[in-house]
């Protein structure tokens, strides 16, 4: 039964929840709203969900079926403000056996600096688009001064220590695909959670943890750490670092049920500045390469009515990147990587400002040239008249936007962030994108890899992608 079709009120509706990682049978009260487990094929009644690796909804046969777009209601006017009801609280995406009790402040303040500020070199703000990273990274990266020596030149002195910013309990320790890239989850009470990836090494608080997790590749634990105990080292590459808050909620999603089949904390995703003591909120601030506010950046620039924002091809679940079609035939998708694709992100698109220099516009996008996936990520040069995404409408019809390969106008040092406030300028012309904007949320979009003459368009080919949000 479609979400959308249900007449019960509010109150009675019950969703139900999986939780992989948890306990069975854990049943859990968020906002006032049980949580029960429920899984794939099992029974349920009409207008339960569930929420395992895809959020789940009971079919007609009385068995829960993998939820699609339109299962969910449409948004309201204005968009979502807040949580809906249907999607998955925090609490689930971070399971956490006991959670650290929440400060009477009601609110978790990080009193020590994850990177000492002798060791931090300039942050690169979330919202950064790389590779397969099509749409804006929901997290931003801490620089370490280690990067500015050639690597064949460091050595051990040359690890830096990665520090707890506030009490908590670390809940997840994994390997992301290599012994030196590590992924920590800690929980700080307040439904607050602080992420750390890419880390190079377990250390301090976590090192009894180093050799288990090299030979299972992931672990869920409890291990209470304090504020500014150590538990890991850093030195060949920027640290991954994020906060998320169950109590907050991006408005500039326009369509949040695109992250319940991946990544579902995203909006919950905070600017962490407000979380740390003011005096280390300054600190950090200072060392940010985005001089705009907010000098965090943003990663949710949905504008509804325009071409601004994340784009998902038609026919597929959101951040996933599966066809809709193989889930309706599959009870138990394989995870991570999509069939007969190069990436998962091969049907993302998202057409968004850079994030250091918001004024020029990117076109990012997981399929270019090759339909298995080729992500690239390609400056926006509008001709005059021509409106920016952010500003392009039904009303302007179809526009054609050349491609430029794009670079840094100030160098690279070794493998060092760029420093404060650094330019990009275009390059070559990399092709032509031709762009429509639709109504209801809909992007009909046409790319011309290769091309470096404006072609003459009239009207869309059998190229022609329609993507939805």
């Amino acid at each position: 039964m479609p979400i959308m079709d249900l007449v019960m009120p509010l109150s009675s509706f019950r969703v139900h929840v999986v939780l992989a990682a948890c306990l069975a049978l854990r049943v859990v009260s968020v906002s006032a709203q049980t949580y029960h487990v429920g899984t794939y094929g099992a029974p349920c009644t009409a207008g339960d969900l569930a929420m395992g690796r895809f959020l789940l909804t009971c079919g007609a046969g009385g068995t829960y079926r993998y939820a699609e777009p339109d299962d969910i209601p449409p948004a309201p006017e204005g968009g979502f403000t807040s949580r809906p009801f249907w999607y998955p609280p925090l609490a689930m995406v971070f399971p956490v056996q006991s959670p650290p009790s929440c400060p009477l402040t009601g609110r978790v303040t990080f009193t020590s600096p994850v990177i000492a500020p002798e060791d931090l070199a300039p942050i690169i703000p979330q919202g950064m688009m790389v590779a397969d990273h099509v749409t804006p990274i929901d997290h931003g990266y801490f620089g370490v001064t280690p990067l500015v020596k050639p690597r064949a030149t460091r050595t051990e002195d040359d690890f830096v220590a990665v520090r707890a910013p506030a009490d908590g309990d670390v809940t997840e320790v994994s390997l992301l695909g290599s012994p030196t890239s590590i992924r920590v989850v800690v929980a700080h009470g307040c439904d607050t959670y602080s992420v750390y990836m890419v880390l190079n090494r377990l250390s301090g608080a976590l090192a009894f943890l180093q050799d288990d997790l090299q030979a299972r590749g992931s672990l869920r634990v409890n291990v209470r750490i304090l504020a500014g105990e150590e538990f890991g080292r850093q030195r060949d590459n920027p640290l991954d670092f994020s906060v998320h808050d169950g109590g907050a909620w991006l408005r500039g999603f326009a369509s949040p049920f695109s992250y319940t089949s991946s990544e579902s904390w995203k909006p919950y995703t905070v600017d962490p500045w407000p979380y740390f003591a003011p005096d280390l909120a300054e600190l950090y601030t200072a060392h940010m390469q985005r001089q705009a506010e907010p000098r965090w950046g943003r990663i949710d620039l949905d504008v509804p009515g325009t071409a601004s924002g994340n784009w998902f091809l038609d026919g597929t679940l959101g951040y996933s990147g599966m066809l809709l079609e193989t889930l309706r035939s599959e009870s138990q998708p394989a995870g991570g990587m999509v069939e007969g694709k190069n990436t998962y992100a091969w049907s993302h698109l998202a057409l968004v400002p850079h994030w250091v220099q918001p004024s020029k516009w990117l076109l990012s996008t997981g399929w270019f040239a090759d339909e298995r996936g080729d992500p690239k990520q390609l400056l926006i040069e509008p001709d005059a008249g021509q409106p920016a995404p952010g500003a392009l409408t039904v009303a302007h019809g179809v526009v054609v936007y050349r491609l430029r390969q794009w670079g840094f106008a100030t160098p690279l040092v070794n493998e060092a962030p760029l420093p404060v406030g650094y330019d990009i300028e275009g390059g070559v012309t990399a092709g032509f994108a031709a762009v429509q904007v639709l109504d209801g949320d809909r992007l009909s979009v046409e790319l011309f890899p290769g091309v470096t003459t404006r072609p003459v368009f009239t009207d869309f080919g059998p190229n022609r992608r329609l993507y939805r949000r």
